[in-house]
């Protein structure tokens, strides 16, 4: 990128005896990267609570031990094609519009993928981003600490499949660097609250004006037309009354297009 410094080359965290890993400046943010770990999401996690990680600092991890998003579903890519990161959020938020961590993690992976490949990609509410043949390229997964009336943090987890993206592994750190760009563009439009993201993820999203059916938890299912998301990151199901019931992403089991 033209007038900016090159970054170091790749580098993997060493543990200090004692103390904390190794944190580097890459992207002009700290970074950790470890060449194997349980998840990208449980180093930044850890990170983001013992040693309170700034917003924007993100983890790299080339092996991860429990590759698990949503509802522990496990990741389909292999470990070389795979780029995994977690980046900590520290958004301004009441606990109520905590779900916009998964709208900003789709957006994040979405924006960095296209900019990379050149290739139109859409969300797939609430954890997913797919092509135009509606393949599975990446998935992400927000995970939200609360503090007393606000959420304290957002660490958002992102996959990405290289091979399906059309990508060889010599362009992992170009596309890691675009996707962390694409989370920096959409943390920063909730400055003005989550309005405009969840606009802008709407816009994205594939499964607008599809019939769905979704199991619930506990349990339970329901049927509509996906209609929108909220400002809080919730589906939009409108029934064939009118009626319009709202889903957040913690009500979903499953869903399936009909």
């Amino acid at each position: 990128m033209a007038g900016r410094p090159v970054d170091p080359p790749h580098q993997s965290v060493t543990a200090v005896p004692g103390g904390p890993p190794e944190t580097l400046e890459r992207f002009g943010r700290p970074f950790r990267h470890f060449t194997v770990a349980i998840s990208a999401g449980a180093m930044a996690g850890a990170w983001a609570r013992q040693e309170n990680a700034p917003a924007g600092a993100t983890v790299a991890v080339d092996r991860e031990v429990s590759p698990l998003g949503r509802l522990g579903q496990h990741w389909h890519g292999a470990p070389e094609s795979t780029l995994s990161l977690a980046v900590v959020l520290r958004p301004s938020l009441p606990p109520e519009e905590a779900d916009v961590a998964w709208l900003l993690a789709g957006l994040g992976a979405i924006g960095g993928a296209e900019a990379t490949t050149g290739r139109e990609l859409s969300a797939w509410w609430p954890d997913a981003v797919v092509d135009a043949d509606d393949q599975v390229v990446a998935t992400t997964k927000a995970e939200v600490q609360l503090g007393p009336g606000e959420v304290r943090s957002a660490v958002i987890s992102l996959r990405l499949d290289l091979e399906r993206l059309g990508l060889g592994a010599d362009r992992r750190d170009e596309l890691l660097e675009a996707v962390l760009a694409a989370v920096d563009d959409a943390s920063a439009s909730l400055a003005d609250g989550p309005d405009a993201l969840a606009t802008a993820y709407e816009r994205r999203c594939r499964l607008l004006s599809r019939r769905l059916k979704l199991r619930l938890l506990p349990k339970g299912e329901t049927r509509g037309v996906a209609r929108g998301v909220d400002r809080s990151g919730r589906l939009e199901l409108a029934s064939a009354t009118g009626m319009v019931e709202r889903i957040s992403v913690d009500m979903l089991r499953e869903f399936q297009v009909v």
